[in-house]
């Protein structure tokens, strides 16, 4: 029998782990800004969307003024990840404390992240205030990817991008699971 519990943290933690991101800025005199988030997603295809929700009281939700890029840690950079998503950048370059090279992007201002092994760039289009939080919605203009890191439009099974827990908790993992190739002399759906 399952026995039903009460829940002291948000509601998001049921929905955990949750792929990372580092968002790549500009704060207002153009210095390059880089944090850490787990609340960002898709969310349209044509066009091709992606929204990011982000604490007013964080020094990005200031920076997120009109393009940033979603950058995507590995396992490898877990302590870097940790670094930039716990200090701000109001008074600190957080790259060079973490250790991270901004690299030119390809059509946006804010730098992508040399060790990420893809980057997508965004204007932002919209934004919508929930409680807290404020979701900035960025059109795709641009995507870049290391040469291994794709694999017939999805990443290739080397990669091992990092997935948030919750609180100091990480998760990372490789293994892919094709629901087509679990199907094969069972009962479809």
């Amino acid at each position: 029998m399952k026995e039903k519990i009460t829940l002291d943290n948000a509601a998001s933690t049921v929905f955990a782990p949750q792929l990372v991101g580092l968002i790549t800025t500009l704060d207002r005199a153009g210095q390059p800004n880089v944090a850490t988030f787990a609340w960002v997603t898709s969310t349209s295809h044509d066009p091709e969307l992606i929204a990011v929700s982000v604490s007013e009281a964080r020094y990005t939700h200031e920076c997120l003024t009109d393009e940033f890029v979603v950058n995507l840690p590995t396992k490898d950079l877990v302590e870097q990840v940790w670094a930039v998503g716990t200090l701000s950048g109001r008074n600190k370059n957080k790259f060079q404390v973490a250790g991270l090279t901004p690299i030119p992007s390809v059509v946006v201002k804010p730098p992508r992240i040399a060790e990420c092994l893809t980057h997508i760039e965004c204007r932002i289009v919209d934004t919508l205030e929930t409680g807290d939080h404020t979701i900035f919605i960025g059109k795709v203009v641009a995507k870049s990817a290391d040469f291994d890191a794709i694999k017939n439009g999805a990443l290739n099974e080397h990669v091992e991008p990092l997935f948030h827990l919750g609180g100091t908790k990480f998760l990372s993992g490789r293994e892919r699971i094709d629901v087509n190739k679990l199907a094969k002399g069972k009962n479809s759906f």
